[in-house]
């Protein structure tokens, strides 16, 4: 009698397993879809950093010329993002693609400098790692490295950053120094700093679609050193190009950066909000001398 208690309840035990079995099929690892503006080495490289640190398989895709996703393993692949677990934007067209179309998946961006521009919705709440260093930080480091500032010329178009400046000028005033609004215009095929230039001591340039190309950034630098004033820049190409001072932020690490929002909703938790992007601040030691910064 007693066997035949023990072999009912290794019959019952197996009929539990073997119902059990199915659910246990239908469990899947979570996957995380990332689309990318476009098929440049900065997205590249953050993407980059975001798998080396993310802990879950991704699948990345790129925007074409008339806005539609494709994979590398070929155009025809589709993105449906219902089947991700958590989606990640990288730039602000894939930004704009993926919001309207994520329905309740978890959505996280990175490379994308005014989120709030891209995404007007109020309701909406950015999740993920910006490009914007924030003001006290840029005038912290301009501080350690030039401390008897006194004037800080800043390059920008009041209809793109009217609103940045304002703010911008009143943390500078806490730190003890006046921000000098500066435009360039070119007349007749040539370039013209509008501004009161020659009593500035360094000259700051900010992310401005309609201040920034090549030939306005040589030009200003130039000037600068012409005029023994530091330049300071936001990227590779200001060092690269002759800035006195540069803030750089490590496209890599901002992946990870992102992995880390990413990892956070995998497990259930709360998106941290958007945070601001690590970075560096480095002197061009050449171009330092040859203005020969006493500071």
């Amino acid at each position: 009698m007693v066997f035949i208690k023990k072999n009912k309840s290794a019959l019952f035990l197996l009929l539990l397993l073997i119902l059990a079995a199915p659910t246990l099929c239908l469990a899947r690892e979570k996957v995380v879809g990332v689309l990318l503006s476009r098929e440049i080495a900065p997205y590249v490289s953050m993407v980059e950093g975001l798998e080396s640190r993310l802990n879950a398989p991704s699948q990345r895709f790129f925007l074409d010329e008339t806005g539609r996703p494709y994979s590398l393993s070929g155009r025809n692949a589709t993105l449906n993002p219902q089947m991700y677990d958590v989606l990640v934007a990288v730039g602000p067209e894939a930004l704009q693609y993926l919001h309207s179309r994520a329905g309740g998946i978890p959505l996280v961006h990175g490379m994308v400098l005014n989120p709030r521009n891209v995404i007007v919705d109020p309701q909406w709440q950015p999740c993920g790692v910006g490009l914007s260093i924030p003001v006290e930080a840029q005038f912290a480091s301009i501080l350690r490295y030039l401390p008897s500032i006194k004037r800080l010329g800043v390059l920008f178009d009041p209809g793109n950053n009217q609103g940045w400046f304002k703010g911008a000028a009143v943390v500078a005033v806490a730190k003890g120094f006046e921000l000098i609004p500066l435009q360039v215009s070119r007349q007749g095929g040539k370039l013209e700093m509008i501004g009161d230039f020659s009593r500035l001591d360094a000259i700051l340039f900010i992310p401005d679609k309609s201040i920034i190309s090549k030939a306005v950034i040589q030009y200003v630098i130039k000037q600068g050193i012409l005029s023994n004033t530091p330049v300071i820049g936001y990227n590779q190409f200001f060092y690269d190009s002759g800035a006195a001072l540069n803030f750089l932020i490590d496209y890599h690490r901002v992946g990870q950066q992102v992995a880390r929002q990413v990892e956070r909703l995998l497990a259930g938790e709360k998106c941290e909000g958007e945070t601001p992007p690590l970075y560096e601040a480095v002197v061009n030691e050449e171009v330092w001398r040859a203005l020969k910064r006493k500071e």
